[in-house]
């Protein structure tokens, strides 16, 4: 926390401390050696920092730490300087006077926001894997969206794609390991398929293009549990 004001430093620290997953690390209010005692070895996660300061604005002192500090939320009794905090990555911008509830929020908010990034990119950093075949150690690239399902067979199971077939030596446990979290279900012992390939349910088979795959009764309740949702139904 930077604030060259020490009635904001003790209303901010009361806050930090009251917060049981956040731990202030320091405090100053001298800005300079803000800028000399903050260090990449610290690992801090917030710097909370006002803008109007002297020597130095809390504007061109963030330029100078954004690299040290996950995030820095601007704390400032003028809204005049709202564009300048976004102009240097600030992730949120709170105006003085400060409630606990106002401030527990943007915290919240912050981590929040961060958890559906790191979520996003690793989503679309996996909309694509590699698989060996044959005896010659060579890959081929498959979208996961090309996929109707995994069928297992034996020591190896075969990507049924909207292309063609690929037998991978893989088990059945280990792409479901890879695939937890996504659209892809665990309806048999034998089988993993793609729900948004799914053209038909009739009974415990679901329909793929030509494809009748067996869905098994222990394994069936997260795909009937993703079918409710898709399911449109008249509230009359």
């Amino acid at each position: 926390m930077i604030d060259d004001e020490k009635h904001s430093v003790s209303i901010l620290s009361d806050y930090i401390e009251s917060n049981p997953n956040l731990l202030l690390v320091r405090s100053y209010m001298d800005p300079l050696i803000a800028l000399s005692g903050i260090s990449l070895k610290d690992k801090i996660d917030f710097i909370f920092l006002d803008i109007d300061m002297p020597d130095i604005t809390g504007i061109e002192l963030a330029k100078k730490l954004l690299n040290r500090a996950r995030f820095i939320v601007f704390t400032t009794a003028f809204t005049k300087y709202a564009i300048e905090a976004f102009e240097v990555d600030a992730s949120r911008y709170l105006v003085k006077p400060i409630s606990k509830p106002k401030f527990i929020q943007t915290v919240w908010d912050v981590l929040e926001s961060e958890t559906k990034k790191l979520e996003k990119s690793k989503q679309s950093s996996k909309k694509f894997f590699f698989v060996s075949v044959g005896d010659r150690g060579q890959r081929l690239k498959i979208k996961k969206s090309k996929i109707l399902f995994f069928e297992s067979e034996k020591n190896y199971i075969k990507i049924v794609t909207e292309e063609k077939d690929y037998l991978v030596y893989l088990t059945m446990k280990e792409v479901e390991l890879d695939f937890s979290g996504t659209l892809f279900y665990r309806v048999h012992r034998s089988f993993f398929v793609n729900a948004e390939k799914v053209d038909k349910v009739v009974g415990n088979t679901l329909k793929l293009r030509s494809y009748v795959i067996p869905m098994g009764n222990s394994y069936k309740d997260g795909f009937n549990e993703f079918l409710e949702r898709k399911t449109l139904r008249s509230n009359r």
